[in-house]
C-alpha cells in the first residue's frame, strides 16, 4: 500500500539523487514537478475589514483557506464532483492572503485581473517537506508566476518559480476552485 508520505518523496525524488541530498544543480538546471490542489471550501476564513460593509470582501480584507495536494492530472478540468478530501492527497496545502479589489470587481464586473496577493504553503506531508512560494493570484482563467521561496527537509534551499492555473471548480461548483501548480525549480546545493 502506497502512503501519502511514500508518494510524496517518490514525486520529489526525480529532483534529488538516490542518496536523499539534493542533486548538484548547475548554473541554469533546473527540474519541473507539478501538482493539482483542490481547495476546501469549509477551510475557508475571511476577516472584512470593515464587517458591516456591503459587498465584502474588499479591498484590504484578508483570508485563510486550505486544500489536499494531489499528483499533478489527478482533478478534472471544469465544474466536477471532485471532493478535496478523498483518499489520494499527497499533503496538505496552505493559503493566506489579502485582497487587492473588491468582491464586485472581481467577481461581478470582473475588471479586477490581480485579485488578492498570497502566500502558499505545500506541505508534502508535513511541515518537514514543506515548499513556500508567493506572489499574486488573478481573477477566474487568469494564470499566474509564483516565487519558490524555499522549502524544508529534502526541499531546503529550492529556488524557482512556479505557474499557478484555474482548471476549475469543485464539489458540483458548491466548492472553491481547483488549481494546478507547475513549478520550475532548482534544487538546494
Amino acid at each position: 500500500m502506497i502512503t501519502a508520505t511514500s508518494a510524496a518523496v517518490a514525486l520529489l525524488g526525480l529532483m534529488f539523487q538516490g542518496s536523499g541530498t539534493p542533486a548538484r544543480a548547475e548554473f541554469g538546471d533546473t527540474r519541473t514537478l507539478a501538482f493539482d490542489v483542490a481547495i476546501d471550501v469549509k477551510t475557508l476564513s475571511l476577516d472584512n475589514n470593515d464587517p458591516a460593509a456591503k459587498g465584502n470582501p474588499l479591498r484590504g480584507s484578508t483570508f485563510i483557506v486550505y486544500g489536499k495536494i494531489f499528483p499533478a492530472g489527478t482533478i478534472p478540468s471544469g465544474v466536477t464532483s471532485f471532493d478535496p478530501n478523498q483518499p489520494g492527497s499527497i499533503g496538505t496545502w496552505i493559503c493566506r492572503g489579502v485582497f487587492l479589489a473588491d468582491f464586485a470587481d472581481i467577481f461581478v464586473a470582473k475588471t479586477a485581473q490581480m485579485t488578492v496577493h498570497t502566500t502558499q504553503l505545500f506541505m508534502l506531508p508535513n511541515d518537514e517537506m514543506m515548499v513556500a512560494t508567493e506572489g499574486f493570484e488573478g481573477n477566474v482563467g487568469v494564470s499566474t508566476h509564483r516565487v519558490v521561496m524555499g522549502g524544508t527537509g529534502l526541499l531546503r534551499g529550492m529556488t524557482g518559480e512556479v505557474l499557478q492555473e484555474t482548471i476549475g471548480v469543485n464539489q458540483g461548483g458548491n466548492g472553491l476552485f481547483d488549481l494546478r501548480f507547475t513549478f520550475s525549480v532548482r534544487p538546494g546545493r
